[in-house]
């Protein structure tokens, strides 16, 4: 028997790869969410990674701080659990102790954990219609009954979420987990607004399920006025929420975080296996924090991303503008386009791709299409330069697929 047909079913449940490599190679690309490399902090990354060395010697490279013990394995190293966890009381009001903050490898080990915390086969769990691939994913590898509720302007349909919540109930059924991104929605970038914020908060106690709200762009606003987190509001222990540092700092830290109250975090607790994130990374971005230099460098960032986005809206609507439509966005990193109908959009994507023009097609955040056309655009890691001149050309590819000229 070959040896592939001896893997588990759950490896047959979808791509290995889930990003391959482009058949050319990418001239404008504007597929993944990255932060502008022009950001990264390299000299002080280099000084601090210097500093926790010389200071702590071999405590670095070891699994766990001993003044700290096993505890570390699970939750890692307290100093930055401390400081993540004053940073959330400082910005959003919740005081969690050490206790309720987990270090992952980024935040999508953060929604992993989650489910396996929380999901048991035939659980229903909800999600936006459109989201973030890998954590709809996870919900289903844990045996989850994923269903979908549509984005509008204003985020998730609340509305339509309660109705969805009757039906399960009707099924005899309930639903267990709800995933949501309220602050710049994977792909959408909408913001949930205030009053649906609360209404979600209320079902969650009406209806007995648990929040995971995926905050992990919620710091890379620069238009706009700030949202109160789902954390932030929830006053009966139903969120959970994760963040990272790979997208306000760099990607390669693979250091994020989730944290909510102490109760809801323990599960999540019981089933980390991997021995805990590195204490090298871990102490660096202690430090980094401490001195108050990750709020200095999101203020910064986020110029750089508004000037990129600006860049991005205004080559859409001069290149693309007969044949697109879509909202500005106030933070993240994305522009989602709704392609005109008008468009042969597979000819299209075929032909940007033979041009090395990139980017991310709908299908691959929808659990089910409506029949309409999206791409989303990543401005964030690419040059103004390059973001003029790739859309220029779409725009151009868009014009020469439209079955009826604008």
């Amino acid at each position: 028997m070959p040896v592939d047909q001896l893997r588990a079913k759950l490896s047959g449940s979808g791509p290995a790869l889930f990003f391959p490599d482009p058949e050319v190679p990418a001239i404008f690309n504007f597929d993944q969410g990255l932060a502008a490399p022009e950001t990264f902090p390299t000299e002080d990354l280099v000084r601090l990674a210097r500093k926790a060395l010389d200071e702590h010697g071999a405590k670095v490279l070891d699994y766990f701080d001993p003044a700290t013990g096993y505890e570390e394995l699970v939750f890692g190293f307290k100093g930055l659990r401390k400081e993540i966890a004053d940073r959330i009381e400082r910005t959003q009001g919740k005081q969690l102790g050490t206790l309720g903050v987990i270090l992952t490898s980024g935040s999508v080990q953060g929604i992993a954990l989650a489910a396996n915390g929380y999901v048991n086969p035939g659980d229903v769990v909800v999600a936006e219609a459109a989201s973030f691939p890998y954590a709809l994913r996870f919900m289903q590898m844990a045996g989850g009954d994923l269903r979908t509720v549509p984005v509008d302007d204003h985020g998730m349909d609340i509305d339509k979420l309660e109705a969805l919540l009757k039906k399960v109930k009707a099924e005899g059924k309930k639903v267990k987990v709800v995933y949501t991104i309220p602050t710049f929605q994977t792909p959408t970038c909408t913001e949930m607004s205030v009053p649906r914020r609360k209404q979600l908060l209320k079902l969650a106690s009406e209806h007995d399920f648990l929040i995971i709200e995926d905050n992990v762009y919620g710091d890379l606003r620069f238009a706009g006025e700030e949202l109160p987190t789902l954390l932030s509001l929830d006053t009966d222990e139903r969120v959970i929420q994760c963040g990272s540092f790979s997208k306000i700092v760099a990607p390669a830290l693979r250091l994020g975080w989730i944290a909510g109250p102490a109760a809801a975090i323990e599960p999540i607790a019981a089933v980390r296996q991997d021995l805990g994130v590195g204490q090298w990374h871990a102490r660096v971005m202690t430090s980094y924090i401490s001195e108050g230099l990750l709020d200095e460098h999101i203020a910064e960032v986020n110029k750089v991303y508004k000037s990129k986005a600006e860049t991005a809206a205004r080559a859409v609507r001069d290149h693309c503008g007969n044949y697109v439509t879509f909202r500005m966005p106030q933070g993240s990193f994305y522009l989602w386009l709704e392609i005109d109908e008008r468009v042969d959009w597979q000819r299209a994507a075929e032909l940007s791709a033979r041009e090395g023009i990139f980017f991310r097609p709908g299908e691959r955040f929808m659990g089910e299409s409506d029949g309409r056309q999206f791409l989303r655009l990543a401005y964030s890691h690419v040059s103004e330069d390059i973001i003029e001149r790739g859309i220029k050309k779409l725009g151009e590819i868009l014009s020469a697929c439209a079955r009826v000229p604008a």
